[in-house]
């Protein structure tokens, strides 16, 4: 007796039922998440391993206004562990309204070149402008790297 055409097809298209390849799938996407889960929570907690504390902190000592803009004296202390140039102190002025000023003048009281660990040094920071500032970003040079460092000292 020779196979019907029609059966063969009928045969073909009984296969696995819908609710079994349902919870295959969910028998499969339930681990797979679990492990997904746990691989990320452990590249979070690496991250936060990599944050670094700051070097060097900033305060605002005084803060005066002059004809032209404000002047703003800073104490620096280096927290670290390495030397920071104070030739190249360059320095940003975030205003109350957003924008971003270069300073007009970065002044080292002291006369130091250098910011040592465990040391602080005064610098006058002055901004042509008369609106209210919210933040100074001080940009000295690490001298063991030679990569740029960042303070930011807000005004109150």
């Amino acid at each position: 007796m020779r196979n019907h055409p029609l059966r063969r097809t009928r045969a073909l298209r009984a296969g696995v039922s819908d609710l079994v390849v349902i919870l295959a799938l969910v028998a499969i996407a339930i681990p797979v998440a679990l492990a997904l889960q746990g691989w990320l929570g452990a590249q979070a907690s690496r991250i936060n391993s990599y944050t670094a504390t700051p070097q060097i902190s900033g305060v605002v000592i005084s803060k005066s206004y002059t004809s032209s803009g404000q002047v703003f004296v800073i104490k620096l202390k280096d927290t670290g562990t390495y030397n920071y140039s104070l030739s190249g102190v360059t320095a940003k002025a975030i205003l109350a309204n957003g924008s971003v000023i270069n300073a007009y003048s970065v002044n080292v009281a002291s006369g130091t070149t250098t910011l040592q660990p465990g040391t602080s040094v005064t610098l006058s920071v002055t901004v042509n402008t008369r609106v209210g500032v919210k933040t100074l970003v001080l940009s000295l040079l690490n001298e063991n790297t030679g990569k740029k460092a960042t303070v930011n000292v807000n005004i109150a």
